[in-house]
């Protein structure tokens, strides 16, 4: 899966990017795995929002033009990734039992 990911007013590290990776590339990769590679193609948008919390936005096209969309807020970046990861696993869950 190919997750492009932009910072706001947040510092795109190594260790961000590969806490990405864990947290929803390899959780959501196993729910995809019927679909081509280039249509495996999601964007992530990190933000702090007024009080230093970390937002973030997720959006994501699969066949049928079927949008995912899903945004969390939370102080941690690592629980706002869990939180995200499940939001948008019950949105593909359901997209594929149609």
């Amino acid at each position: 899966m190919n997750i492009q990911i932009t910072g706001d007013n947040f510092e795109l590290t190594d260790s961000v990017k590969k806490l990405v990776d864990q947290k929803i590339n390899q959780k959501l990769e196993k729910f995809l795995t019927t679909f081509a590679p280039e249509m495996k193609t999601a964007n992530l948008r990190i933000e702090y929002d007024k009080l230093k919390n970390i937002h973030l936005r997720f959006d994501m096209y699969l066949p049928g033009k079927e949008k995912i969309f899903s945004e969390t807020t939370h102080r941690f970046l690592k629980s706002a990734l869990v939180d995200l990861a499940d939001q948008v696993e019950k949105q593909i869950k359901k997209y594929r039992s149609l």
